[in-house]
């Protein structure tokens, strides 16, 4: 075999085309995915269409509640078998909802101001799986994506584990669509030969180059729509992780438990109602009874414990109606002696002295009378 035949069996890099060789087209095509369903495909390389389909993906963006993100991916030229040349951005996609958006970015002026303003000054949120090349080729265009915007989805989930050496296996696309997705995808790679990257500086793609193309960028998209779904509700809930800048709905747990705590919240108010009811009716009652006694009232308070106690017995007798002492002592004096003054009354004093009867006791007869 010669060299003509031999250099002309591996494919040459090409270079970027002359602005005068720049014909504008757009195709818009259709292709089935994962479930029978349908995604619509632009594919173009025209700036008037890319403006025109990233206004309505910035819209879409705008309007989207849960999956505020747009899927990212990118192809490259064919590499330099002699390694003398870089390769270089052939191709831009990118998804949201079932639609996908191909720039033919190798065959285009380079200028694509609309482009360029949708991927780094309007602060939308990208992702792909393994952007470390997308990096480098993006920033040969001078095109930076902010870090916080741009999201590596093999750095989220990882399928294939550890491998011989211990280390962590990084996953790609097909193995991660594959398992997140639909089983349909284990066959992705195998459709599309591996010799077909090195035509995606061709004009106009071909049927399968395009598929690919769209299918990965849907793929990106789809992928973080369920890894967001599991973020979103099982990781990154507000109420387990609140320092997230990313917020969903509560997970079950926490949506119970933030019930519970209003639940307890409600309960505490009631009875702190409650309590300050009982407290009220306790410092009215008490009220009541410091309050003096009206003037209508005939009944007589009691002095306070302790108050009598400190009266002398005088002091005591003269308030009270119990007989004094000294009379009582006098009178029991005289019922003994007999010693009883006789009345000014002569009627009281004769019939006391016929009707008084004999005394028994002998110490009060007289002598004389035995």
């Amino acid at each position: 075999m010669d060299a003509s035949s031999s250099s002309s069996s591996v494919p040459q890099p090409l270079l970027p085309p002359p602005p005068s060789a720049m014909q504008a087209f757009t195709q818009i095509r259709t292709f089935t995915v994962h479930g029978g369903k349908e995604i619509d495909v632009v594919y173009t390389n025209e700036e008037e269409t890319m403006s025109k389909y990233l206004k309505m993906y910035a819209q879409w963006y705008a309007e989207e509640e849960e999956n505020k993100f747009v899927g990212l991916d990118l192809e490259y030229t064919r590499e330099d078998p002699n390694h003398e040349e870089d390769n270089y951005l052939a191709v831009v996609q990118l998804s949201m909802r079932n639609h996908v958006l191909v720039c033919h970015y190798s065959w285009t002026n380079g200028e694509c101001p609309a482009l360029r303003s949708f991927l780094q000054n309007q602060g939308i949120v990208f992702c792909t799986v393994d952007k470390r090349a997308d990096f480098i080729k993006l920033y040969y265009e001078k095109i930076i994506i902010p870090r916080e915007n741009w999201i590596d989805i093999q750095e989220f989930v990882n399928v294939k584990g550890l491998n011989e050496r211990g280390k962590l296996m990084r996953d790609g696309m097909a193995s991660l669509a594959t398992s997140i997705i639909d089983e349909s995808y284990s066959q992705m790679k195998d459709k599309f030969p591996p010799e077909r990257h090195d035509y995606w500086e061709e004009r106009p793609l071909s049927d399968l180059n395009l598929e690919y193309a769209a299918k990965d960028a849907y793929v990106s998209y789809q992928l973080y729509v369920k890894i967001w779904f599991f973020l979103r509700y099982l990781v990154f809930c507000p109420g387990c992780k609140k320092e997230d800048t990313l917020r969903g709905h509560l997970c079950d747990k926490c949506n119970k438990a933030e019930i519970e705590v209003e639940r307890a919240q409600k309960n505490a108010a009631a009875e702190i109602a409650r309590l300050n009811a009982e407290l009220a009716s306790v410092q009215a009652e008490l009220a009541s009874l410091k309050a003096p006694a009206s003037s209508d009232n005939t009944q007589q308070t009691s002095p306070p414990h302790g108050k009598r106690r400190k009266m002398n017995d005088e002091q005591w007798l003269e308030s009270s109606d119990a007989p004094k002492s000294s009379d009582y002592w006098q009178n029991l004096r005289k019922s003994w002696t007999g010693d009883e003054q006789k009345s000014d009354d002569p009627w009281t004093t004769e019939m006391s002295d016929q009707q008084s009867p004999k005394s028994d006791n002998p110490w009060l007869t007289k002598p004389g009378n035995y």
